[in-house]
């Protein structure tokens, strides 16, 4: 059925919107015509012909986005920051989304050459500032002289993937227990909301440590896999190079091979 009374112009929607073609109609137009006017029924008709209006509009404007952010906003969540207690500081950045998860495991870099691999991962900066602080936590110490690496790359503006080396840590892995570096090789600054990547490897070959990790189990995949049944698989990137330092540029990106392990939990302080 028709409208109530189609056939009259409406006293509110069509007068304060007269002379204005809706190719030019803008929606803060649309929206000066429709705040005042009260959801009830005695309106009723008015809001049928300003949603009738407004759906005119975007057809002629193309502006169908416009209908799901004219609603209540765009959809912009924002990753929370350690404004809560000062004895929370640290951000476990890849348990952050939207790469990571919040079930922690284990995972052993055993003797096996195939460890003998710098590994990484991608993570949002939570933050703004200078990482003051990278740890680990060390479950099964290394039985002789094996450094962590850690580092932080940026991501490529073209295809995302690991680029150049900020600047890394070096985290003693002889002795259980979380384990901190408070002097990165170079500052690395990180911009909230920017996409980076963590970079890890062990320094010396066929020399066994475990970390705290972050359950693939629970990953998204990030990258590409050679079958449809991933099964967790693609959280983790295996830099296939050969050596036991973490690469500070000209990565060969071909030489990436997805890896199911589990990620390595690192945690960051962020100033």
């Amino acid at each position: 059925m028709p409208l109530p009374d189609a056939d009259k112009k409406s006293p509110r929607v069509y007068t304060l919107s007269q002379n204005t073609d809706l190719e030019n109609m803008a929606f803060a137009t649309m929206q000066s015509i429709g705040q005042p006017i009260n959801i009830e029924e005695l309106n009723e008709d008015e809001l049928r012909r300003l949603v009738l209006v407004n759906l005119a509009r975007l057809s002629v404007k193309g502006e169908w986005s416009g209908l799901l952010e004219s609603g209540g906003g765009d959809f912009n969540p924002v990753l929370l920051e350690d404004v809560i207690d000062t004895a929370y500081v640290r951000y476990v950045v890849n348990a952050y989304p939207p790469y990571g998860s919040s079930t922690t495991t284990s995972q052993n870099f055993s003797t096996s050459t195939t460890n003998d691999k710098c590994f990484f991962w991608p993570f949002l900066a939570p933050e703004s500032g200078d990482i003051a602080e990278i740890g680990i936590d060390i479950i099964v110490a290394s039985t002789s002289s094996n450094d962590i690496q850690v580092g932080i790359y940026s991501s490529t503006a073209t295809t995302g993937a690991p680029d150049t080396l900020l600047g890394k840590a070096e985290l003693d892995s002889q002795s259980t227990g979380a384990v901190y570096d408070t002097s990165l090789t170079s500052t690395v600054t990180l911009v909230k909301g920017t996409q980076y990547w963590i970079g890890f490897c062990r320094s010396t070959s066929g020399v066994n440590v475990t970390v705290r990790g972050i359950s693939k189990a629970y990953m998204p995949a990030f990258s590409t896999w050679n079958a449809p049944n991933i099964n967790g698989k693609g959280g983790t990137l295996r830099l296939d190079n050969g050596t036991l330092s973490l690469p500070a540029g000209s990565i060969t990106l071909t030489d990436f091979v997805p890896q199911d392990y589990d990620n390595p939990a690192i945690s960051m302080k962020i100033t």
